[in-house]
């Protein structure tokens, strides 16, 4: 017993030194410009789902920084989370994209994690907190290159002739991902229709926002929102 117990306190410590030192020398985000839409201007070329274990997703997501500011690595639902890696195409250059359907325990929420292999308009990381409802989605918070912040309405600051301040840019981001189960039919793969499709809702939203990002935040979305940010990016 008091073997499992020391056992038990070394991993932890483990755990915290590999977050420390991960922390410690985490990148800093690119700036970035212009109006920020990454999935407008990125081209799926591929995809394969990753066959993850528990410990391997709990390992991922207790070492990315930016995910505590989404939610807590033990309020996750492991037994639904989706793993995807995209091969896409940004300006004639071959790329990755890392994206992560992440259930909540609670039911009620699903997070939404893609990760560029490199920037795409600036963009490295963008998280979704997504709440789910009598089967709608509405974005409820969002996070571009680790600066998060909640969103209580689809909120529609700039775009269609409208501007932000000189040092603010305009970020767009979809209100209502996976908004329609035709949609979503009709614009994703047949692979992300056969590996989601019949999986019951909610849990089918999670499958959605990792095999067919593309689709829940383009063409598939409910509403688009525009809002004024900061040039300078999060830390």
């Amino acid at each position: 017993m008091r073997k499992r117990a020391l056992l038990a306190i070394f991993v932890v410590l483990l755990l915290i030194g590999a977050y420390g030192a991960y922390v410690i020398s985490y990148p800093k985000y690119p700036e970035v410009k212009g109006c920020v839409n990454p999935f407008a201007v990125i081209k799926p070329i591929g995809k394969a789902q990753e066959n993850w274990s528990r410990a391997h997703v709990f390992f991922k997501l207790a070492t990315t920084r930016d995910f505590w500011k989404l939610t807590k690595p033990w309020q996750v639902d492991y037994s639904h989370v989706k793993v995807v890696k995209h091969m896409i195409d940004y300006k004639g250059e071959k790329i990755t994209m890392l994206a992560m359907g992440i259930p909540l325990k609670d039911k009620k929420h699903v997070i939404a994690l893609y990760e560029f292999s490199k920037p795409v308009q600036g963009v490295k990381i963008v998280g979704e907190v997504v709440s789910l409802k009598n089967h709608t989605t509405k974005l409820t918070g969002l996070m571009i290159n680790g600066r998060f912040e909640t969103l209580s309405s689809c909120v529609q600051e700039c775009g269609n002739g409208r501007s932000c301040d000189v040092l603010e840019r305009c970020t767009s981001y979809c209100c209502e991902p996976c908004s329609s189960n035709t949609c979503m039919a009709t614009c994703a793969s047949a692979g992300c229709v056969t590996m989601c499709g019949w999986i019951p809702w909610p849990w089918s939203v999670p499958c959605w926002l990792a095999c067919a990002g593309f689709c829940c935040n383009g063409p598939c979305c409910g509403e688009e929102g525009h809002k004024c940010e900061p040039i300078t990016p999060g830390p």
